[in-house]
Order: C-alpha cells, then structure tokens, then sequence
C-alpha cells in the first residue's frame, strides 16, 4: 500500500502563505513566489565564533586616566616642599597617576628617566596606591642632600611598565591618554620666592589679628616675612574686614599676599581719597599646597601711602597669609 505523497518543506511553506493571504482577502489565483526556507541558509553556527576572536582583555590593559603632571605637560615645577616636623622643610616632587581600573598594590615601581641627560642613571622609585588601588601617588625625594628632587627645564619620563592591573595585565601602551604608557613631562625653574613665603608658612606660628569691621579705622597687617591669622568680622551671612598697609617711601614696591585660600581682596589708596588700586587674586604655583594655594598681587605706590585692604565677602571667617614686599 502506497501513502500519501510527501510534502516538502517549501511545499509546506507555500501552503502556509496561501493561507495567510487567504485570511487577508488575497485572490487565491494570484501566484505565490515561495520565500527561501531559513533552513537553507547557512548555518549560524558555521560564522566565526565570537569566541575565537582575540580576547579584548588580553590586549587592553589598564588606562591611565588622569595624571599630575599631565601627559606632554611643560613649565611643570621641579621643586615642592612640605614639613617633616616643627623645625624642618624637605623637598620633592609628587606624581599623581589615576588608572581606569583596580590594579595590583603589590607592584608600585616605576622608573624614573631623565631624557636630558641620559648619562644620569635612571632612578627606582616605589609609589603609595590610594582609593582601593586606582591611584598611585609617587613621591621624588633629592637624589642627594645636596641636590634637587627634578632638574631645572629637564625632560623626564616615568615608565610604568612594572604596573599591573587587579587581574595582572600590564599598563596599555597604546591607549591615546598616555600614547607609549609612560608619562613624560618638561620642567621649568623653580619659584624661589614661593619657596622663601612657604618656609615662613610651614614653620612658623601665625601672628593673630581681627580685622576692623569699620572702613575708616583698622589694624595693620604690612610688616615684610609676617605670617598672619586673619580673623574678618560677621557681616550680613557672609565675613568681610579691614586691614592697613602703608607703602614704602622711595619707590613703587610690589606687594605680594601668600594665601591659604582664594579670599577676595580690594586695595584702595585713602591718602588723600578713595582710589582704586589694581589687585590680581590667582592661583599661585603648587610650591607648597596646602600651606599656600593662592596669591593677591599688587603694587604699592611709593611716597607713604595709605592703603586699605578690604577681605571679602566671603564665606570664610579665618584664613592665613604672608606678606612679602619686593
């Protein structure tokens, strides 16, 4: 006995079709081309297995994201100090380097060159990992006692190729941040003047002084290599004070405040009136953060002039500063 023809797979398919157009109002006689069957098709599974395709973690390593100095940076300060106890300041230069990933806090080495002078044999440093091992901070002590921490207009590099990831991939040296997966960075002079201020602030105990809360009668605050406390009055929600500075009487002098804090300063001569001088409040160099952050510069006009300075408003009722004349 003979069964019932088989159908085929487009067989079935075409009848399938008839079906939904006949649902649809279509004229059966209409000819009915059969779509592939997605049986026929290659195979999926025949493509190329993702799996195969190189593992993206074994060429990406972690990325520096975010350093100080920056990557290329120029001018970069060669000499910071910070106080190792009452009576002593120390030099160095600190290096901050931020990852894009955990890495591993058992490697901190990097290797220091000097690109200038590459007769100098390169220096074995060991960084300090910060925030559970996403930031390596390295500290560049004198090479001797009698040497700086950095040169002056060097061209250095870090190399940072003892570095690890959590997962043990070594730092990305392909990676646009950083290019070769070192740091390289150009120094520039040193700011002696800020090196002076900053020994007077790390060192010594302030001198305490209120400023006036009166704009006609107030305390002075001029005295040259003094490091001062200064304390503003309460006005409305905010601090704002007065203080005195008389100006030398041979020539223009200029004045320099070496602050903790970026407080707004007006100067105004009162010898005769009320003239305005010009002041510039702006960051200063990072000789020795955060004992000095800022600087208010201005010039003193010759003759013994009064001149009253005028703190605020501001948020801040106390903060330090040392007054250097030049």
């Amino acid at each position: 006995h003979q069964g019932p023809p088989m159908r085929t797979a487009a067989t079935t398919t075409l009848l399938a079709t008839c079906a939904l157009l006949a649902l649809a109002g279509c004229d059966n006689d209409d000819p009915v081309t059969p779509t592939p069957d997605a049986g026929t098709q290659p195979d999926a599974g025949t493509q190329p297995d993702a799996g195969t395709q190189p593992d993206a973690g074994a060429v990406q390593g972690p990325i520096v994201i975010g350093s100080t100095p920056s990557e290329g940076e120029t001018d970069v300060l060669p000499v910071e100090l910070f106080k190792t106890d009452a009576m002593t300041t120390a030099a160095r230069k600190r290096v901050t380097l931020v990852f894009d990933t955990p890495m591993d806090t058992t490697a901190a080495e990097v290797t220091l060159v000097d690109r200038t002078t590459p007769a100098n044999a390169p220096r074995t440093l060991t960084g300090t990992w910060l925030e559970y091992g996403l930031m390596l901070v390295v500290d560049i002590p004198r090479p001797e006692s009698d040497l700086p921490p950095l040169e002056e207009e060097t061209a250095y590099t870090l190399e940072l190729g003892g570095l690890r990831s959590a997962e043990g991939h070594a730092v990305d040296a392909s990676h646009a941040g950083l290019g070769d997966g070192r740091l390289d960075f150009t120094t520039g002079r040193r700011d002696g003047t800020t090196e002076h201020a900053c020994a007077h602030a790390l060192l010594e105990s302030p001198v305490p002084v209120t400023a006036s809360a009166s704009p006609n009668i107030y305390p002075a605050t001029d005295a040259s290599h003094e490091f001062y406390a200064l304390t503003l009055p309460a006005s409305d929600t905010s601090f704002l004070g007065y203080t005195e500075v008389v100006s030398g009487e041979s020539r223009d002098e200029p004045v320099v405040l070496y602050l903790d804090r970026p407080i707004p300063v007006a100067v105004h001569d009162t010898t005769e009136g009320e003239d305005a001088i010009a002041a510039a409040l702006e960051p200063a160099r990072p000789v020795c953060l955060p004992a000095i952050s800022h600087t208010l510069k201005f010039t003193a006009p010759g003759g013994d002039r009064f001149l009253r300075l005028t703190f605020g408003p501001t948020e801040q009722e106390t903060f330090n500063f040392v007054f250097e004349r030049y």
